[in-house]
């Protein structure tokens, strides 16, 4: 599938970048080019891994890449799912991975779209490439039935302007290891080595984040990659505890900091009760003879304060990474879990980018039941697509959202917050 659109760059006198079969020097002048908006072929993926480099400062190795050009079938993986913008010349200006994974919204997994890997080449940055690839692949995702879509910014203005928003704030606490000294150290602790199964990770992650916003559904290929951990290469380590009748009810995944290797850096611990809870705290403790300290993103609904013995030594860092979307405001608000009793709001909505969304919906509930409709009544409550994205995931609720600027509430803020309630949410993949 292919979309073509015309545009004006603006550019000066093109660096060479040299991964590509015309090397000399290249002039973008401010006039009307041909533009072709599609998926890679397999051969061209080379160009994205060299362009890459060039634009992520850490994307850089000891290896000659100019020399991939030689053997483009060796450096295929992962071609299916990039979309490129691509000059008249058949040039990859800025390309985009756009993945398919499920997330859970109140409970069933729904359809995501996970953006990353976004890069633009310096010479084309006014080219608004990255906007022509959005004005693709968002209707394409809408009409394909993905709900939402996520992705880790750049720069959060940048993204907005897409109708992404602030997502997910993790909130990572530093404290030391001795603090944990009300649990003893379990029995039934075992390591995972490298290429061991899976399952009974997946059942206590499963467990743990069934009642978790936004936590991503997991399956064979993400745990293989999770537990591909080897603690003799890179001091990541992987233990799994059982409880007496022999079920897991808990796993950590940790390792050493990278800049003080006392410091125990928690990838992921989950549970899937108390116990198993208790059993990793112990287990923790039980390590500080070696780490004197833990740096630990508590997850939401876990109140650290609950679990250290004094908390004057609990130290925070907070972060605001991720930045959430709606894709189709209908299915997004049938995910609700319908409050109490029979009551209706109506909201308004404004979506910039995909105009399909932008209109008033009439919410009503009986007896259990969501019932989502357009409507010409006056909305309670007017917004933007990005405020949506936070009520609807539960990282708002209107009480909060009332202090956007996008937002006017009317009336019924009451019934907007039963609809609309905070949620727990989670999400630890990297993409």
């Amino acid at each position: 599938m292919c979309f073509y659109v015309n545009l004006c760059i603006l550019a000066k006198t093109r660096i060479n970048a040299g991964f590509d079969t015309l090397v000399e020097p290249f002039l973008i002048m401010q006039t009307e080019v041909h533009m072709e908006i599609r998926k890679l072929k397999p051969e061209e993926n080379v160009h994205r891994h060299l362009m890459s480099s060039i634009c992520f400062s850490g994307d850089v190795g000891p290896e000659d890449r100019y020399a991939w050009l030689n053997n483009p079938e060796d450096h295929t993986h992962g071609y299916e799912d990039v979309w490129g913008a691509f000059d008249e010349s058949g040039r990859l200006l800025s390309c985009m991975v756009l993945q398919e994974a499920h997330i859970r919204i109140n409970g069933p997994p729904v359809k995501a779209g996970l953006v990353g890997g976004v890069t633009t080449l310096p010479e084309a940055r006014n080219a608004r490439c990255v906007r022509k690839i959005y004005e693709v692949i968002m209707p394409l995702m809408a009409k394909e039935g993905y709900v939402y879509s996520m992705l880790y910014p750049f720069s959060f203005p940048f993204y907005r302007k897409f109708g992404y928003e602030h997502g997910l704030t993790k909130q990572r606490a530093s404290f030391p290891t001795s603090e944990l000294s009300k649990y003893p150290y379990p029995d039934g602790v075992k390591v995972h080595d490298k290429g061991g199964p899976w399952a009974d990770f997946a059942a206590v992650y499963n467990a743990f984040a069934k009642d978790k916003n936004i936590a991503m559904v997991r399956g064979e290929k993400e745990w293989e990659g999770i537990l591909s951990r080897d603690p003799h290469q890179n001091r990541e380590f992987t233990y799994i505890h059982y409880n007496p009748a022999g079920q897991p009810d808990g796993y950590i995944l940790y390792s050493n900091n990278k800049d003080e290797h006392t410091i125990m850096d928690i990838k992921e611990l989950a549970w899937t009760n108390k116990e198993g809870l208790y059993a990793m705290l112990g287990f923790i403790h039980g390590l500080r003879s070696e780490y004197y300290d833990v740096s630990w993103i508590v997850p939401e609904g876990l109140d650290i304060f609950s679990i250290v013995e004094s908390s004057w030594d609990v130290k925070f860092h907070v972060d605001s990474i991720l930045m959430t979307r709606v894709m189709d405001v209908t299915k997004a608000l049938l995910l609700l879990d319908a409050p109490a009793g029979e009551n209706s709001v109506t909201i308004g909505v404004r979506d910039k980018f995909l105009p399909f969304n932008t209109g008033a919906y009439s919410i009503s509930w009986k007896n259990g039941k969501l019932k989502v409709e357009k409507t010409e009544q006056p909305p309670d409550m007017e917004m933007d697509v990005e405020t949506l994205s936070q009520l609807t995931t539960g990282y708002l609720t209107p009480y909060e959202a009332q202090y956007r600027q996008d937002v006017t509430i009317h009336g019924k803020l009451a019934e907007l917050i039963s609809l609309f309630p905070r949620k727990n949410l989670y999400f630890m993949e990297s993409f």
